[in-house]
């Protein structure tokens, strides 16, 4: 049978309780035992001192120079004398018994401690008679150096027994409304300790059937509210987690449906022309869909290439080899590289740039300069473009920029998504994929540096390089 943590607390509390309770009662009640024998027989050792100087100076009143005899026709009276004194009942032994007693009712027998007494040394016995609990408590009669018997004092212990009785009594009903109140403050303390648990029990199963936002509040300031807040914690992080995994579930379909998009146009055209070419006749015609058939393989060439390129990025086995590079030689190849195209759309470029090295992967910056400049000249329609570097603290900042009509600023979020692209009708016309931008940052991102775009009278493009450390 299972057994419940508040139950388990309960009984231990309850385990240990009573054994301990108990303990302390016997100690206690052993206690006043000792006390009250060990009182009576200090009380009845002093009153044998009183009965023992009496018996002495009553025999050296005596004119008889026979003591024995003396005690003996005398030991009653003496016993009552004594017995009146002390309130005590009193019995006078000689060597051969018992010659006085102060009361006749109930009979004592002779006992150890009256032989002890009567061969010299004093005795006490506590012994039960008819009910009651007596001590007896015998001490020697000398006289002349020689031991002529023994004064027995008999006292009935049964009212401080009684006390014993009554305080153990009292205990046992204070031990019995203690364990009470122990079972009710354990069930508080329990209900204490396991409600949390509980709590922290139920959330798990809700976590466990996809409730991630179940945040638990305890405040018990303990181990099991640090429990509690690393709950909270994992909560909070597996429902990230699950954000991200549906963020990234809805990124891919985005993505599947723009690549099936992205193939669905070449590879239309490429089957089209491929029927057309074996009804047309004429050479002219037989050139054209040839050339259509061509172009559009390499579109789908070219769309391929940045897939594998973007999925190698994905994976991590995009290299980048860096090594000092001179970022103004970079620039000045990208323009030379672009110089007929620039011409070509009197495009005029302004630059302010200088000499400086970086530790950074020369081919692939110049990539992403290409890509910049190129979209430049493709999509913005302007007839400036501005080149200025700058630097701040440890970075470097190289400042692209066109006067063109600019990227609308609802846009501006998505531009370094993949597909993503603002004019698509200029696209189709002019080419590309939208994969440019992203390949682009995530290039920057490999060197330790970033990529920002501004739209004011015109586009920027900020690429952000770390400096080398002198």
């Amino acid at each position: 049978m299972q057994i419940g943590i508040k139950k388990k607390i309960m009984i231990m509390n309850i385990v240990v309780l009573i054994p301990a309770i108990l303990l302390i009662g016997l100690v206690t009640m052993n206690s006043l035992y000792d006390k009250v024998i060990h009182s009576s027989i200090n009380m009845l050792k002093q009153e044998s001192y009183n009965g023992q100087a009496y018996v002495m100076n009553y025999l050296k009143r005596g004119e008889n120079s026979n003591e024995e005899m003396v005690l003996e026709n005398m030991s009653q009276f003496i016993a009552t004398y004594l017995s009146n004194y002390s309130k005590l009942r009193v019995q006078i032994y000689n060597n051969d018994g018992l010659i006085g007693d102060s009361k006749e009712y109930p009979y004592f027998n002779k006992d150890k401690d009256v032989e002890s007494a009567v061969s010299g040394t004093k005795g006490y016995i506590i012994k039960k008679v008819q009910g009651k609990r007596y001590v007896f408590f015998s001490s020697p009669i000398y006289f002349n150096n020689k031991t002529l018997g023994c004064i027995r004092y008999i006292y009935s212990i049964d009212n401080e027994l009684k006390i014993v009785w009554n305080t153990v009594g009292i205990m046992g009903l204070v031990s019995t409304l203690a364990i009470i109140i122990s079972i009710f403050l354990s069930n508080i303390f329990a209900n204490k300790i396991v409600s949390p648990v509980l709590k922290l029990k139920n959330a798990s199963e809700q976590v466990a059937n996809g409730e991630f936002s179940k945040v638990i509040e305890v405040d018990s300031e303990d181990e099991i509210s640090q429990l509690a807040s690393s709950f909270n914690t994992m909560s909070q992080n597996v429902s990230k987690y699950i954000f991200k995994l549906k963020d990234e579930k809805q990124k891919q379909k985005i993505f599947l449906d723009n690549i099936t998009h992205e193939f669905k146009t070449p590879l239309t055209s490429i089957m089209g022309y491929s029927d057309l070419i074996t009804k047309v006749r004429k050479t002219e015609d037989l050139d054209k869909c040839s050339y259509y058939i061509k172009k559009e393989g390499k579109r789908l060439l070219l769309l391929v290439e940045e897939l594998l390129e973007v999925s190698r990025l994905s994976r991590n086995e995009f290299k980048i080899n860096k090594q000092k590079t001179n970022i103004k030689k970079i620039i000045e190849e990208s323009l030379s590289t672009l110089q007929l195209r620039l011409d070509k759309y009197n495009i005029k470029v302004h630059k302010k740039i200088y000499d400086n090295e970086l530790f950074i992967d020369g081919n692939k910056t110049e990539q992403v300069m290409l890509n910049i400049i190129d979209n430049a000249i493709k999509y913005a329609e302007c007839n400036n473009i501005f080149i200025n570097m700058n630097s701040e603290k440890d970075k470097l900042l190289i400042s692209i920029k066109d006067d063109g009509k600019g990227i609308p600023l609802k846009d501006l979020e998505k531009v370094f998504q993949p597909f993503f692209t603002v004019n698509r009708k200029l696209q189709k016309q002019l080419g590309g994929v939208g994969l440019g931008l992203h390949i682009c940052k995530e290039i920057m991102r490999k060197q330790d540096g970033d990529i920002l775009i501004k739209v004011k009278d015109g586009t920027e493009i900020v690429l952000v390089f770390k400096m080398l450390q002198l």
